[in-house]
């Protein structure tokens, strides 16, 4: 309910904004300037004529169907919408409107579950709601040939065939998805790419970027080749990292906040700028089991890593933080994790409090206020398994003005 109530007041807080004198064109009244803005004290002086006109003014109430499509919908998963569309004929033209389709992308940002993927098999999704998340096709076997699930961001999601790397930027829940061309450079089929989606109220065009730090064998190297739907082309970056031997960056990453991070195997973590494409490092939290347990995630609004420790067979979970990535808390799991499900892997945070983990074969939430387990999905895999969090979002790759010819449905 909090988080319902927050939401709301971002909304009505976008339907404002504040006008500066350069703004007004033509004469103004004078009384015009004895509005007191923002000012919680003063009363503003009315003009006699407005004050005449507020009596004709219709008052009717809005009904309860109002307010659900202007302040509820659009907070809702893709899943929950699409039943909603049943109600009537209405709400199924409400929910069907490509401009809100982009109103719900921009406000619903909660992670809604898991694509999970073994070797080059079809890849599966695991929903933390069956009756909220969920898509049409979870193997994404609409693509025109196997794929590999590489990355996601805010609902869209990043792919790669298996046959010959080409990258696809698709939708899962409307199913468009979109061939980008081939790169300037050799990426492979193990490239540490990150699809990095912004979602803004105002701008209709769903524009991505796709950013890749590509590394070369036997060369202390790294440039950085992004994306741009924008451009629809690939452009590699003037900067280039000589401090990193890039043989050991996990091929995954994490986007959040403009910034595009990196795990390595040399105890850092590099960090790319999309805006001023500079790149720094962040220490990584010295990790004696193996490399690509732990994880960068999003607590509280904040960059984490989560670090899994065993010892004695139990696994403790660490929180780094800030930008030292010092030690913030340390979570106990309740019971004998490591010696009943084995492997313990960090896969994220959920609303800043619930956090995900991998045990062996299972997938499990840990509720951290309530210290309770709770088990979400059980499959075959393991340790060999890629998790990728997913947003289930309506968003389109198409502009609700302009029809994309890349674009397929």
């Amino acid at each position: 309910m909090a988080d319902f109530e927050g939401n709301n007041r971002e909304t009505l807080e976008d339907d404002f904004c504040l006008l500066e004198d350069s703004d007004l064109e033509g004469d103004v009244d004078e009384r015009f300037y004895e509005l007191p803005i923002l000012s919680p004290k003063a009363k503003a002086k009315i003009p006699v004529d407005y004050n005449k006109a507020l009596k004709y003014v219709d008052r009717k109430e809005a009904g309860l169907e109002d307010v659900l499509r202007d302040h509820a919908l659009h907070l809702l998963p893709a899943k929950t919408l699409f039943r909603f569309k049943t109600v009537s004929r209405r709400w199924d033209q409400w929910i069907s409107s490509p401009l809100f389709a982009h109103r719900q992308t921009t406000y619903f940002k909660n992670v809604s579950g898991l694509f999970c993927q073994v070797a080059d098999h079809s890849p599966s999704f695991i929903s933390f709601n069956q009756d909220a998340y969920g898509m049409p096709d979870p193997s994404l076997s609409f693509f025109p040939e196997p794929v590999k699930v590489r990355s996601s961001c805010n609902g869209l999601v990043c792919c790669q065939g298996i046959e010959d790397d080409t990258y696809y930027i698709c939708s899962p829940v409307t199913k468009e998805w979109k061939k980008l061309p081939r790169p300037n450079l050799y990426h492979g089929a193990k490239a540490a790419v990150v699809l990095a989606f912004e979602p803004y109220l105002l701008n209709f065009n769903e524009s991505y970027e796709l950013v890749c730090a590509v590394t070369f064998p036997d060369y202390p190297v790294v440039y950085f080749e992004i994306y741009s739907s924008r451009s629809s082309s690939w452009r590699v970056s003037d900067t280039i990292c000589y401090e990193l031997d890039g043989s050991g960056l996990h091929d995954g990453g994490y986007y959040m906040k403009g910034v595009v991070y990196w795990e390595s195997s040399s105890g850092v973590i590099l960090a790319f700028g999309l805006r001023d494409e500079q790149y720094g490092f962040l220490p990584l939290p010295a990790n004696d089991e193996e490399y690509g347990n732990g994880a960068l995630a999003m607590k509280h609004g904040e960059l984490c890593y989560i670090q899994p420790r065993y010892q004695d067979n139990v696994c403790t979970i660490n929180i780094h933080g800030n930008m030292d990535m010092s030690l913030k808390s340390v979570i106990n799991l309740p019971y004998d994790a490591g010696s009943t499900f084995g492997v313990c892997r960090a896969l994220g945070f959920i609303n800043g409090d619930i956090l995900i983990l991998g045990l062996g074969t299972r997938v499990v939430s840990y509720y951290v206020k309530e210290q309770k387990v709770e088990l979400i999905s059980q499959h075959e895999g393991g340790a060999c398994t890629r998790y990728i969090p997913y947003v289930n979002s309506l968003v389109s790759l198409r502009h609700p003005l302009i029809r994309d010819k890349g674009l397929i449905v």
